[in-house]
C-alpha cells in the first residue's frame, strides 16, 4: 500500500525539473504516472553545453531548439528534432549528442490534447504559483497554528482565482 501524498491517488503525468531523487520516488509512488522532463530545464541544462556559440547564432540556436515542441505530434516532434541535430551537430556537438539521448524523457506530453500541452510540458506554472505564495505568505508574521495556516492559503487561492477571473 503506498502513502499518497496530498491525498493524490491517481497521477497521470509527472512534470518535472531532472532531479533523480524525485524520479526514483515518483516511480515508487506512482508507477502509472508518465513522466515528464521540464522543457524550460532540459533547454538550460543544454544551453549550458553551448558555450562557443556567438550572441546571434544564440538566438538562432534558442529559436530552432523551442520551435521544436511546437510539433503536433511526436513524428513530427522527432523529425524536426533530427533536423535540429543535423543543423547543430558541427556546431555544438555535446548538446547535440545528449539532447539525442534525452529525447524520451521529454516526450509524454505529447500524450493529451493540444490546448493542455503548453502546461504539462514545464514545471514554469507550478514554480510561478509556489514563488507567489512564498512572496504573499512573506507578508505574515508566521501562521499561528495549522487553522490560520489553513486561512492563509485560502486567501491566496481566492486572490489569484480573482486574478484571473
Amino acid at each position: 500500500m503506498h502513502c499518497f501524498p496530498r491525498g493524490l491517488e491517481d497521477v497521470a503525468l509527472i512534470v518535472r525539473d531532472g532531479a533523480e531523487a524525485l524520479s526514483a520516488v515518483a516511480a515508487m509512488l506512482y508507477p502509472d504516472a508518465a513522466p515528464q522532463l521540464c522543457l524550460a530545464h532540459c533547454f538550460r541544462l543544454r544551453e549550458d553545453l553551448t558555450p562557443s556559440l556567438d550572441q546571434a547564432r544564440r538566438r538562432k540556436f534558442r529559436r530552432e531548439f523551442c520551435w521544436i515542441w511546437e510539433a503536433d505530434d511526436e513524428t513530427q516532434l522527432r523529425r524536426w528534432a533530427a533536423s535540429f541535430c543535423r543543423r547543430w551537430r558541427f556546431w555544438v556537438p555535446q548538446m547535440v549528442e545528449k539532447f539525442q539521448a534525452e529525447l524520451h524523457r521529454v516526450l509524454a506530453y505529447l500524450r493529451w490534447p493540444p490546448p493542455w500541452r503548453h502546461r504539462l510540458r514545464t514545471t514554469n506554472l507550478a514554480e510561478g504559483f509556489f514563488r507567489h505564495l512564498r512572496r504573499y505568505l512573506g507578508r505574515f508574521p508566521g501562521c499561528l497554528c495549522p487553522t490560520h495556516s489553513e486561512q492563509v492559503r485560502g486567501c491566496f487561492v481566492l486572490a489569484c482565482e480573482q486574478a484571473h477571473a
